[in-house]
This record gives C-alpha cells, sequence and structure tokens, in this order.
C-alpha cells in the first residue's frame, strides 16, 4: 500500500513537472490593440475574435474606442496602436513625414445598391428635392470631417450633376449624429450609412435619392492600416494578425448569416434585425488593393488642398502582411 502511495505521488509530481515545462515553452501571447468603432463594417474583425481565429495566432485583442479615424494616426504613429483603418488626410500626411503607417488590406469597398449608403432628404421635402441637382443651397450632413469618403461622395454626386461643392452647406458631424439631425431638422439631406439608411426608410425619416454605388462603384471606403510596430518592431506578429484577419474576412463574406449577424449585434450594441437588412459591404477575402483607386483619392486630397505632397504608392502600402498570409491559408494570389 505504501509503496502504491509513494509511486501515486512520484506520478503527480512528474506530471506536474511536464504541464509546467511546456507552459514554460508554450509560445507567448501577443497584445495588438485595435481602432474600435461601432459600425457592421468592422465585422471581419469582430468575427476574428469571437470565433477565436486570434486567439489560434496567440493575439489577445485590446479595443481602443475612438470617435474618428484622424484621432488614431498619431497614436499609431507613436506605437500605442497596431492596428488601424480608414482612409483619411492625416494618414497621407503622416506618411509623407515618415512616419511607419502602411495600408495593408481591404476594409470594405462598395457593391451594389444597398450595400453601403445613399444620399437621403428629409420625407416633408421628397417632393421637392428628387435629384442631387435639388440640393443646391441646401444644408447636407455629412459623418466624419473635410476630406473624408463622405466628403469624397458628396464631391463626387455633385460633379454628376453639374454642381460644385460650394454650391450646398456641408456640415461635418460625428457619424452617430447624422440621422437624428435629418430627423430633427437640422440638415435638410444627409449622407446615411448602414444600418443607418434602414432606419431612416423604417421610421419614415427620409427618402434615398442616389445610392453611392450609382457614383463609385468599387471605391475603397476603408483599408487596413498598421501601424509602427507591426510594419518595423514586429513583423511576424503582422503576418500573424493579418491571418486571424482574412479568417475573419472569409468568414464575413458568407453574408448576413445568423451567427454573423448576432457576432455583429453583439459588439455594436444594434438589433440583429436592423444589420440583416442594412446592406452587406462586401471585403475582398484575400485582401486585395486597387491600387489605382488609392492614387486617385490621393490625387483629390492634394486637389482639395488637404495634403501638400503626393507619396508613391510603394509609400502608402506594404502588401508584405497579406502576400505571407495568402500563403499561410492557401488563397490564390491574384
Amino acid at each position: 500500500m505504501r509503496v502504491r502511495l509513494i509511486l501515486s505521488l512520484l506520478i503527480a509530481v512528474a506530471l506536474l513537472c511536464t504541464v509546467a515545462a511546456a507552459a514554460a515553452t508554450a509560445p507567448p501571447v501577443d497584445t495588438v490593440r485595435i481602432l474600435f468603432q461601432p459600425f457592421a463594417f468592422s465585422g471581419p474583425l469582430f468575427i476574428a475574435e469571437k470565433e477565436g481565429y486570434f486567439e489560434r495566432q496567440r493575439i489577445k485583442v485590446t479595443w481602443v474606442p475612438l470617435n474618428a479615424v484622424d484621432q488614431a494616426i498619431p497614436i499609431l504613429a507613436q506605437g500605442q496602436l497596431e492596428v488601424s483603418y480608414g482612409l483619411a488626410p492625416a494618414f497621407f500626411n503622416a506618411v509623407a513625414r515618415g512616419e511607419p503607417l502602411r495600408f495593408v488590406a481591404d476594409r470594405g469597398h462598395i457593391g451594389g445598391r444597398g450595400s453601403l449608403a445613399g444620399f437621403f432628404v428629409r420625407k416633408d421635402l421628397a417632393g421637392v428635392v428628387k435629384s442631387v441637382a435639388d440640393l443646391k443651397g441646401r444644408k447636407v450632413g455629412l459623418p466624419g470631417n473635410f476630406g473624408n469618403l463622405a466628403h469624397y461622395m458628396l464631391v463626387k454626386a455633385l460633379a454628376g450633376a453639374g454642381l460644385s461643392f460650394n454650391q450646398v452647406s456641408a456640415v461635418f458631424m460625428p457619424p452617430t449624429a447624422v440621422l437624428a439631425a435629418l430627423e430633427s431638422g437640422a440638415v435638410e439631406a444627409a449622407l446615411l450609412s448602414n444600418p443607418l439608411h434602414t432606419l431612416a426608410l423604417e421610421r419614415g425619416i427620409g427618402v434615398q435619392i442616389v445610392d453611392v454605388a450609382d457614383l463609385i462603384p468599387g471605391e475603397h471606403t476603408a483599408l487596413l492600416i498598421y501601424g509602427r510596430n507591426l510594419l518595423v518592431d514586429n513583423r511576424p506578429l503582422g503576418v500573424r494578425a493579418m491571418v486571424a484577419y482574412l479568417q475573419g474576412v472569409r468568414r464575413y463574406s458568407e453574408g448576413p448569416t445568423a451567427r454573423n449577424v448576432a457576432i455583429i449585434a453583439e459588439y455594436i450594441k444594434t438589433e440583429p434585425e436592423i444589420i440583416r437588412k442594412g446592406g452587406w459591404l462586401p471585403i475582398h477575402p484575400d485582401g486585395y488593393i486597387d491600387v489605382n483607386r488609392a492614387r486617385r483619392y490621393q490625387d483629390w486630397l492634394f486637389e482639395v488642398e488637404l495634403i501638400s505632397v503626393r507619396s508613391p504608392i510603394s509609400a502608402l502600402l506594404d502588401p508584405y502582411f497579406v502576400e505571407q498570409a495568402r500563403v499561410i491559408l492557401g488563397i490564390p494570389s491574384r
């Protein structure tokens, strides 16, 4: 009996030592800080965390909430944030100054009608403002800041109607405030993105006069951005993060399945039905970035004097991370 007890103790000690040794040699878990904004367009990132894709890459996600993409640029450059997204003048200006920031993957582009956003007018003006041409002299609410994608979309819409930007009164505001501004009468028209345009229709707040898919089809709405820590200090971690992201994109690309909708609804605190009805922004499953579109957007920023330097495209993009992730995931190259 005593011999059995001693043997049991020895086996237990051996098991504990094995477990301790395994824990000591296990690869470390790295923290990756990612910009958080409560919009469905970040679905692949939410899905990647919820479904354990980041965890499988030994990554713990820390979400960093910010009101505007511009606020993320200096934080990225300082190494206090690893991943952001968007298309903003601040990014191009930072790159021109030599800051280590790069676009690394698609994070959304305009697909068919209903996939992203549209210009709406208040319902009581629907009989008067029937097209973009009728916006002349009227207040138009835009989410974000001067020089962002919403501004670009309005310029494109107005140009198609023979109008210039200074022929309307653009009012820039936080994205979450645009629908309320239209409903209250603070603006007469507004650019509403998913799921706000669904709410506008269901609540009878506004009527759509044009879908952005008719203005700039295929245009990138946002690009994933890496900062100093992943671009310079730890590129292997950048590859692991990209693997998890592309796995999230592939799951997201299955469309508004019950699981995808539930995950996004949990993260952005929105009713699942609103997300399901609100359109589904396409994202290239292989992370593809249309170089010409990125260049054209930079050219426009230069024309409106929001940037003073047009950087070569090689200074804006770093395809390494997507290329490596494609190999790991078995995604064919274009």
